[in-house]
C-alpha cells in the first residue's frame, strides 16, 4: 500500500501510522501529528474572520477522517458551526452558501462552496485570469477561454489532507467555461494541451455545428481527438478501461465502449495507426452527425 492510498480512503490514522514506518516521510510527520493529535490547527494569510470559517472545515476534516465521525454527523455539525459564526442559525443550506461567498468576496477573495467527491470543502482564490487559447484541432482552429485561478488560500479536503501533493485540478462554470488551478496544472503538458484544451474546444464546435447533439456523441468526438493528437499509447488503454455500454447515463463509458469496439483490430501499440484510425473516425463520425442533425456552416478558421 502506498502513501495516496489512505489519503483516497480518508484514512488520517493509518497515514500517520504509515508515516511513523518509513523514513522519507519524516519531515512532514509533525505538521501531520499537530494538527491530527493535537488539534494545532493551520493559520492562514486571511482574516482572523476568514480563519474562523477555515477553522470549522478543518474541524470537520480532522471529525471524519481521523477520528471517525460518520460523515453525515460531521456535515451537520459542520454547518451548524458556520450557521452560528455568521449569526444564521435557522438558514437553509443554498442560503449559507450565499453568504459565505459574500464574506470572503468582501475580502477580495472569490470563493466556491460545495461537496468534492462526497466531502465538504471550500476552494478559496485571488485571481481569475481569462486566457484566450487558439486551439488545432483536425477541421480548423478554434478560439477556447480558459480561466486561469491563481492564488489559492484554500482548496477543499484532498489538497488539506495532502499539503497540496493532490487536489482538484479545476472544474466546469455553469456557462460551460472551464477553471483551472494554476498550481494544479503543467500548461506545457499533453493533460492541459490535449485532454483538456482540445477535448473542450472540440465540445465547443460540435454543439454550435450540431445543436442536439447528444453527450455520448460529444464525448466519442473529443476523444476521437485526443487519440488523435496524443503522443501516449496510455491513452487509448485508459479509455478501453473505462468502457461500458451498460451505464447508458455515463456518456463517457459509452463513448469509450463505442471506441473499445472501433479499435478492436487497430495495433494498440503503434502510435500511428491509432493517429490514422481516430482521424477516420471522427471524419466519418462528421458525415453521420450532418446527416441525423443538417449540415452547418464550419465555424472554425482553416488551417494553412
Amino acid at each position: 500500500m502506498q502513501i495516496q492510498d489512505f489519503f483516497i480512503n480518508g484514512d488520517m490514522k493509518g497515514a500517520i501510522k504509515y508515516m511513523r514506518e518509513h523514513e522519507e516521510f519524516q519531515d512532514i510527520l509533525p505538521a501531520y501529528i499537530a494538527i491530527f493529535e493535537n488539534c494545532e490547527y493551520r493559520i492562514y494569510d486571511v482574516s482572523e474572520f476568514l480563519n474562523q470559517i477555515l477553522l470549522c472545515y478543518q474541524v470537520y476534516y480532522r471529525d471524519i477522517f481521523y477520528c471517525g465521525l460518520p460523515a453525515e454527523e460531521a456535515a451537520d455539525k459542520l454547518l451548524t458551526q458556520l450557521k452560528d459564526l455568521l449569526d444564521m442559525p435557522d438558514a437553509k443550506e443554498d442560503q449559507l452558501v450565499l453568504r459565505l461567498s459574500a464574506v470572503f468576496e468582501q475580502h477580495g477573495y472569490h470563493a466556491l462552496f460545495g461537496v468534492t467527491q462526497g466531502y465538504y470543502g471550500p476552494y478559496i482564490w485571488k485571481d481569475t485570469i481569462p486566457t484566450v487559447y487558439s486551439v488545432e484541432l483536425p477541421d480548423g482552429t478554434a478560439e477556447y477561454t480558459v480561466n486561469i485561478l491563481k492564488g489559492f488560500v484554500f482548496r477543499s479536503w484532498m489538497d488539506y489532507l495532502t499539503f497540496g501533493r493532490f487536489g482538484t485540478g479545476g472544474w466546469a462554470s455553469p456557462d460551460g467555461t472551464i477553471n483551472c488551478i494554476e498550481q494544479a496544472y503543467d500548461f506545457e503538458s499533453e493533460r492541459f494541451l490535449v485532454s483538456l484544451l482540445k477535448h473542450e474546444a472540440q465540445h465547443t464546435v460540435d454543439m454550435k455545428q450540431f445543436p442536439g447533439i447528444s453527450p455520448t456523441e460529444l464525448e466519442y468526438r473529443a476523444k476521437l481527438v485526443e487519440l488523435y493528437y496524443s503522443s501516449d499509447l496510455g491513452l487509448l488503454q485508459k479509455f478501453l478501461s473505462a468502457a461500458d455500454e451498460s451505464r447508458p447515463s455515463d456518456s463517457h463509458a459509452v463513448a469509450s465502449a463505442r471506441i473499445k469496439l472501433e479499435f478492436a483490430v487497430t495495433d494498440q501499440t503503434n502510435l500511428s495507426g491509432i493517429h490514422t484510425r481516430a482521424l477516420d473516425l471522427l471524419h466519418a463520425h462528421t458525415k453521420e452527425m450532418e446527416e441525423k442533425y443538417g449540415k452547418q456552416e464550419n465555424l472554425m478558421r482553416r488551417r494553412k
